[in-house]
């Protein structure tokens, strides 16, 4: 791989993470905060003119098909399962159908899929159901989450499909994830990223829209909510332009794959 490709992806649900802290926030001020992080997102997005991966829950596109329609037009629609809250329990059904409400919503296939907050769940029957990758391994150690250190941090063929792991540093797996993104110095997150693409010549880096809206005023921890909205757009314009100033190739997560098998 000679050129260096950057997917960009953003986990495209309801604000539901309120309820892990003890609130409770209604479906419709849910919908309407991811929508206003949109907003700023797409802004960037089309300043820059990148293309993005946009894992969606069914019950998002159901509740706002017009917006994931638009999406569709120039970014990937990926499935994030059915639902996202914690009081909706996972079924493997969920998949199916969030792919065929997705699939309704676009007019095109949707062929991946991430699993809300990277539970575990069975992988290998994701292909029976057309899914033709995954994202659903951030492989390092998050105390309270997941211990991942065991699994592969390149891309590669994972229970008869592609995984796509989130981007880790080289060496100590260093997740550069949302939380890393929100709370490093900008200088010292694009730095890394910075090496891992020189490294790997690729990155899996993964966001939510409802982080660039402005949410300041809920029960979160300031880990978790600040920075926020203009504050963070500003933080990701830089990152892309320090990731556009090496060159790099922003790419859909299936278009990198196609790019893989060719």
């Amino acid at each position: 791989m000679t050129e260096k490709y950057v997917m960009l992806t953003f986990d495209l649900e309801e604000f539901d993470i309120p309820e892990e802290y003890g609130q409770e926030v209604s479906l419709y001020d849910q919908l309407n905060v991811t929508c206003l992080g949109m907003e700023r997102l797409l802004e960037v997005l089309e300043k820059y003119r990148i293309p993005a991966t946009f894992f969606t829950t069914g019950n998002f596109g159901r509740h706002r098909p017009e917006l994931v329609r638009k999406l569709s037009e120039n970014h990937e629609i990926a499935s994030h399962a059915m639902y996202h809250a914690p009081s909706h329990a996972f079924q493997e059904s969920d998949i199916g159908e969030s792919k065929r409400v997705l699939e309704e919503i676009t007019g095109r296939p949707v062929t991946g899929f991430r699993m809300p907050r990277l539970k575990p769940f069975d992988r290998g029957k994701l292909p029976d159901m057309g899914i033709h990758y995954s994202s659903c391994v951030n492989p390092t150690y998050l105390p309270g989450r997941y211990n991942s250190l065991r699994e592969n941090p390149l891309p590669g063929i994972k229970e008869g499909l592609m995984e796509l792991p989130c981007s880790t540093v080289p060496g100590f797996r260093f997740p550069l994830f949302w939380l890393s993104f929100k709370n490093l110095p900008s200088g010292v997150y694009n730095g890394l990223c910075s090496l891992t693409l020189r490294s790997r010549k690729n990155l899996m880096l993964y966001y939510h829209p409802w982080e660039f809206a402005d949410i300041g005023g809920y029960n979160l921890p300031a880990y978790v909510k600040n920075p926020d909205g203009s504050r963070l757009t500003r933080k990701l314009e830089r990152l892309i332009e320090s990731l556009l100033a090496q060159k790099a190739v922003f790419i859909t997560c299936s278009d990198f794959i196609e790019m893989l098998k060719s």
